[in-house]
């Protein structure tokens, strides 16, 4: 890994800002951008390039920010659960009325 301190649009300086005990790595084996924090992996830059989204990703994934992630998880997985569950209850009224029109069919 190398471990990079100056690109093009000054991202891995501007993270300083954020945090100062942030390193910006790039992977070549992995061919991504990682970001450590205290020697750990902090988060891995989910874009192809040092970018703003980077540094708006790396503010929106701060520790202190850990409860509103949480909750923001836990909203989505329930819309998705809802939505499964409607889904569901479709299907099982398309089956229903399957098998009664095909039971009123042959009776």
């Amino acid at each position: 890994m190398q471990r990079i301190y100056h690109d093009l649009f000054h991202i891995a300086e501007r993270i300083l800002q954020i945090d100062p005990c942030y390193q910006v790595f790039w992977n070549g084996e992995r061919e991504r951008y990682e970001v450590f924090w205290h020697g750990k992996l902090a988060f891995i830059v989910p874009f192809n390039a040092l970018d703003v989204r980077t540094l708006t990703y790396a503010q929106r994934t701060r520790r202190e920010n850990a409860d509103d992630i949480e909750r923001e998880i836990d909203e989505s997985n329930a819309a998705i659960f809802q939505e499964q569950d409607k889904k569901i209850q479709a299907l099982k009224a398309q089956i229903k009325d399957y098998v009664k029109y095909d039971f009123e069919r042959f009776n």
